[in-house]
């Protein structure tokens, strides 16, 4: 069984202090489906760091849907 790996954005908030990773995607991930599917991989590996404790969902006017991960290092 392999060891759950540890996301390196979850590792700079963690660094800067922070509790809360918030991701949404730029107008260029959302332009076509490959580029959606690629950030939501993107999320998924987020969301499977061990240090990540819960994981938000917030639409949006402005970004969309936005990703909040809370941290406990």
């Amino acid at each position: 069984m392999s060891k759950p790996r540890k996301h390196p954005w979850v590792t700079e908030c963690i660094k800067a202090g922070e509790s809360v990773l918030s991701v949404w995607p730029s107008e260029e991930e959302a332009a076509t489906q490959a580029k959606v599917d690629k950030f939501l991989a993107t999320i998924e590996k987020i969301g499977n760091d061990p240090r990540v404790t819960d994981i938000e969902e917030k639409d949006t006017d402005s970004y969309g849907t936005v990703y909040f991960f809370n941290i406990k290092e």
